[in-house]
């Protein structure tokens, strides 16, 4: 049995799925380019092999096909978000969409067993109850640099099911946080997760005027990676498109009454609104999630208050995260 292809392996989410994929048994290929951690590669043990590949240049990731045993393909890597993306269009477009092509066409000419894009939830930008879930077979609306690039990665992943009958599937998520990513400073697409958790980690006061209005599908950076190592899994895909989160829009307060719990020394108190969160993102419902449980079992094993626990422990035994 061949290796499984993680790209982004020193990101958030990819970085994520290595680790869980390691656990369940998995060979692993962790594919970079900009970024490598050594301490973080060496956390992780002699199961992943460690490739330097440009997914963005045809004849890099033909040469990664071509050298090594792949059986299919996890791929998180992106640009992940209009403030990133915005300054550098060509860029981002070459990095969610040629990337994704160029992984597409080895996965045709290699044979590969299974192929998903990890994708999100911003390809639904019209959606206008912010409480109804978005349903699995809802047409996508993008309307920003980021939506725009991950939906048409979407297509071209179904053209590549439909016309070459590859076993190929987009996975959406959204909000995720956890470990190991806490940004050392302010970053607004992020959400209100990592950034409380970090000030009040500090000893910082948290007195926020707005903000606790503010709703999103927050979803656990395990989860992720779970959920796509069980759609990897799985002996076949039904759909195209899958949504993987609790299909549960959770509040700021709701955040911070998790953070008091988990740091209770916190001083933390947000006031109402939407504002400044709603600067990075347009209000939306939460993912409905039924075809992963009803394909393959799988639902969501963190809720908010555990995940957010989990991640302060985590921070509390790694200080330099937050210092």
């Amino acid at each position: 049995m061949g290796k499984l292809l993680v790209t982004g392996a020193m990101g958030h989410v990819g970085y994520e799925t290595v680790k869980q994929a390691l656990a369940r048994g998995h060979d692993v290929i962790g594919q970079v380019h900009h970024t490598f951690r050594q301490a973080d590669a060496d956390a992780l043990g002699d199961g992943v092999t460690w490739v330097k590949c440009n997914l963005a240049d045809p004849f890099e990731v033909a040469m990664l096909a071509a050298e090594h045993d792949i059986d299919g393909c996890i791929h998180p890597a992106a640009i992940p978000n209009d403030k990133m993306g915005l300054p550098q269009p060509m860029n981002t477009f070459r990095s969610n969409v040629d990337g994704t092509v160029h992984l597409l066409e080895a996965a045709r000419r290699q044979g590969w067993r299974r192929f998903l894009l990890i994708s999100t939830g911003a390809v639904f930008q019209e959606w206008k109850d912010k409480q109804k879930p978005i349903p699995e077979s809802e047409p996508p609306t993008p309307r920003t640099l980021y939506g725009g690039t991950k939906r048409a990665a979407e297509i071209m992943t179904e053209i590549y099911a439909n016309m070459y009958k590859l076993s190929a599937a987009s996975i959406r998520i959204s909000w995720v946080f956890g470990p190991p990513l806490v940004p050392k400073s302010f970053e607004g697409p992020r959400g209100p997760i990592p950034e409380f958790l970090r000030r009040v980690m500090r000893g910082e006061a948290v007195r926020e005027e707005s903000g606790g209005d503010f709703a999103a599908s927050f979803t656990y950076v395990t989860d992720c990676a779970l959920g796509s190592l069980a759609a990897y899994e799985a002996q076949e895909l039904a759909y195209t498109a899958y949504h993987l989160g609790s299909g549960e829009n959770y509040t700021t307060h709701r955040v911070v009454e998790a953070i008091r719990a988990a740091v209770p020394d916190a001083d933390i108190s947000v006031g109402s609104g939407a504002a400044p969160w709603t600067d990075y993102t347009v209000l939306r419902g939460p993912l409905e999630c039924v075809r992963m449980t009803e394909d393959f079992g799988f639902t969501p094993r963190y809720t908010l208050e555990r995940a957010i626990d989990e991640f302060a422990e985590w921070m509390r035994a790694n200080p330099g995260s937050f210092a």
